[in-house]
């Protein structure tokens, strides 16, 4: 079943997000990975994500990869919210 994430990102900066993304998001969508948006916030930057799958967050969200790029880039640990998927449609 498709997962939705919302990581918000409190004290991070716009800059930080596109170090990390670079890597993370721009340079090959991770496994499982279908939609990615990142918005500015009052006090950072929160990102909305869909999954295939609540498995697929957690595997990318636990690996070495992902720790290593944020903390590379100073990103703050980020507060994140996963929901079950009740519907996606993918419009064009």
């Amino acid at each position: 079943m498709a997962a939705h994430l919302i990581a918000t990102v409190n004290g991070g900066t716009l800059d930080q997000y596109d170090q990390a993304s670079a890597s993370l998001i721009k340079a090959g969508l991770p496994d499982g990975l279908l939609h990615h948006v990142c918005v500015p916030t009052d006090d950072g930057f929160m990102v909305i994500e869909t999954w295939e799958s609540e498995k697929a967050i957690q595997d990318f969200m636990g690996s070495e990869r992902f720790r290593r790029e944020l903390e590379t880039a100073g990103v703050p640990a980020p507060e994140m919210e996963i929901r079950p998927v009740h519907y996606v449609a993918v419009i064009a």
